[in-house]
């Protein structure tokens, strides 16, 4: 072997040659847009499979940058929670790579 083939290979023994990969999913962001009372709005919640199911849930009024009002607030979270626990439905077409 020449020495410019030799110090090639010692190069080459020195980066890691990867052989596969794989990716494990614990949890998924969920967000739906509604509309209620004529107004818009959206709101979001992790949602781990093996884990917690449907949890740490955000509303926010989409025309104004001010939290929800407490008494709205209650109102649209347990709507929102059932919706998510109950009707959104995870599959590839809607998730966002």
């Amino acid at each position: 072997m020449e020495r410019h083939d030799i110090e090639l290979k010692e190069r080459e023994d020195q980066i890691i040659h990867v052989t596969n990969e794989s990716g494990i999913v614990n949890s998924f962001e969920l967000r739906i847009d509604f509309e209620y009372k004529n107004k818009r709005y959206y709101a979001y919640c992790n949602y781990e499979p093996e884990g917690r199911g449907i949890c740490d849930i955000g509303l926010y009024d989409l025309s104004s940058s001010r939290d929800i009002e407490p008494p709205l607030f209650d109102d649209l979270y347990y709507q929102v929670r059932e919706y998510f626990k109950h009707n959104f439905h995870i599959d590839e077409k809607i998730l966002d790579w």
